[in-house]
């Protein structure tokens, strides 16, 4: 992976590669939640035009990562403690719905690559998530739904955005743990059991992330 997705970028497909720079930055907390997003400081970093800065950040509008205020400027979004409950609520039904499918033809490869690095997890936080995202895409993409897919690509997208800050709660031990369980449940093709395992695992996410919200509502604030 690379340290900063924030660095100069190519002129091949060079709005969607601004567009994927800026939300990765995102979401790997670069740019912080209820940041305001500079088009010249952008622009800037990745040694592009202020246009295609500005076309990626109307495109992260729509998605909902960025909130677009009339006479302030583009900021990174904030979720309450309850947009963050309803999104894991949506985001645990429809990912126990796509487990349904995956469960009939799992990619065995993928998912045994991801269980050996959570099975005794003990590095950074950063790798942590890089590898959780990894794992719940394999979810995501294993449903064979298209439409189920992209609604989830945005629902995980959003929820992304203040997961470090749940892992605050939980150690990263207790998390991967849990990731080794469904992934197991998964190859077992136990639909039932994986699933339940789910719902648990993302019940203790995002009861962990309210508290922390709770705790720190810098990180909860309305949008300005």
């Amino acid at each position: 992976m690379p340290d900063n997705p924030l660095s100069p970028t190519q002129n091949i497909d060079l709005r969607q590669i601004v567009y994927e720079k800026i939300k990765e930055a995102i979401l790997d907390g670069i740019i912080h939640p209820g940041e305001r997003l500079s088009e010249v400081d952008l622009a800037e970093k990745l040694t592009v035009s202020r246009t295609p800065v500005r076309e990626a950040i109307r495109q992260l509008a729509e998605t909902k990562l960025v909130a677009l205020i009339p006479r302030k400027g583009a900021y990174v979004v904030l979720l309450s403690v309850q947009d963050a409950k309803d999104l894991y609520e949506l985001r645990s039904a429809l990912e126990c719905c796509a487990l349904t499918h995956l469960c009939q033809n799992p990619p065995a490869e993928a998912l045994q690559e991801v269980r050996a690095v959570f099975d005794g997890f003990n590095d950074s936080m950063s790798q942590f998530i890089h590898y959780d995202r990894q794992f719940h895409s394999i979810i995501r993409s294993g449903s064979g739904n298209k439409f189920l897919n992209s609604v989830l690509d945005n629902v995980v997208d959003l929820i992304q955005l203040c997961r470090r800050y749940a892992l605050e709660v939980v150690p990263l031990a207790t998390s991967a743990a849990e990731h080794v369980g469904i992934i197991d449940a998964i190859l077992a093709r136990d639909v039932e059991k994986s699933q339940r395992l789910l719902r648990d695992h993302l019940r203790r996410a995002s009861e962990s992330l309210a508290t922390y919200l709770e705790k720190h509502p810098e990180f909860s604030r309305q949008t300005p």
